[in-house]
């Protein structure tokens, strides 16, 4: 099997298995007039969210990372910020926190005189650089030019028995071949935690997995503000996040990261994700995913606008969402399911369109650790 792609090169060393320009709104404020630019130019996406007025701390922080992550995902050709003007997340810090690798500007609507001039100068901008991209042509790219996120959404005993060994062959074999994966620690996952530890070698990031495993830690607004924890995981769940925890494979875990962390060598990367598979999927674009494998008993009616989300589900024989599953794992032969999953990726990093990207199912989100206001 070839273990190469056609991909869009780019500066840093990454790789586009896409290349729209980024429209990014910077507040919530700045969220219609993003919307109206990205519809008058082709080759755009409207990156908008519900966040950057008035926050403040950790919320303000998480916010401005994950749109520092987007703004830098290798499927982001350029990226056009655009703010209000008197919003907590000034276009001018994310501009100062952007590395320089691609085209990059940023406007403001009370700093043009309004959302109409703000409309046309964004326009204009969004129009050279879409004809630039569109004229970039695709190049053959190895693998490990790839960073490729597994989000696990709705398994159950019975699916996860027929997924996770298949997952977990895919996992060995792209870190085999250099390549960087981002696997979800989800709820689901989070009693296997002690499990998951032993794979990992530096002390600090073993812990915060061995933290995961103690429960999800909430931010809570009350009087006065606690931390609130989960109840003690059940056997049920203990055992379900066992076998889920098949899907990591068997290699060396690296880290875990958060909103924002890119992973800077090859390898298999823990993520703390919601329950929210939208906030999930913007979490992996916000580290650098260009792709990513969602493993789910049916299909997900949602994806990622900057990323293509390729289903992966197990055969069933209920009814199930046909028209949003991308690969079906007959559960024949482990080795051979996983090597036709990564050539179904692969052909879908040159350019084939998945099952949500048909549909023009993708959206983006970030969650707040706190209340905004």
């Amino acid at each position: 099997m070839n273990y190469s792609f056609e991909g869009f090169k780019r500066d840093d060393g990454t790789a586009g298995t896409r290349n729209y320009v980024g429209i990014v709104s910077s507040v919530i404020c700045s969220s219609a007039v993003v919307h109206e630019i990205s519809q008058k130019v082709s080759g755009t996406i409207p990156i908008v969210h519900a966040n950057g007025c008035a926050q403040l701390g950790d919320d303000f922080k998480l916010t401005r990372n994950t749109l520092v992550g987007i703004s830098s995902n290798p499927n982001i050709h350029s990226a056009l910020l655009v703010g209000l003007g008197c919003e907590t997340n000034q276009v001018s810090g994310l501009l100062n926190r952007t590395p320089k690798t691609k085209p990059i500007k940023g406007i403001g609507i009370q700093q043009l005189s309004g959302g109409t001039n703000t409309i046309q100068k964004g326009v204009s901008i969004a129009e050279t650089w879409a004809k630039e991209a569109t004229e970039q042509k695709r190049t053959t790219l190895p693998l490990s030019r790839l960073t490729v996120g597994i989000l696990n959404v709705d398994t159950d005993h019975d699916s996860l028995r027929k997924t996770g060994p298949v997952i977990g062959g895919i996992v060995d074999k792209l870190v085999e071949k250099d390549a960087k994966v981002v696997m979800g620690l989800s709820k689901t996952l989070e009693p296997a935690g002690d499990l998951l530890s032993e794979r990992i070698v530096n002390p600090t990031e073993k812990e915060k997995v061995i933290k995961s495993s103690k429960g999800l830690h909430r931010l809570r607004w009350k009087d006065p503000v606690v931390i609130t924890k989960s109840s003690e995981f059940t056997e049920e769940e203990t055992k379900l996040a066992a076998l889920e925890s098949k899907m990591t494979g068997s290699v060396s875990i690296n880290s875990v990261l958060d909103y924002g962390e890119i992973p800077k060598e090859n390898g298999l990367y823990m993520m703390n994700i919601s329950s929210n598979v939208v906030e999930s999927l913007s979490k992996m674009a916000s580290s650098g995913c260009n792709v990513v494998l969602i493993v789910s008993n049916r299909g997900v009616l949602t994806g990622s606008i900057a990323l293509p989300c390729m289903t992966v589900t197990p055969q069933r024989d209920e009814s199930s969402f046909d028209e949003l599953i991308d690969y079906t794992i007959k559960g024949s032969n482990i080795h051979e399911e996983s090597e036709r999953i990564i050539e179904e990726m692969l052909k879908v990093c040159s350019g084939k369109q998945t099952q949500l990207e048909m549909l023009e199912l993708g959206e983006f989100s970030i969650p707040h650790l706190g209340t905004t206001y």
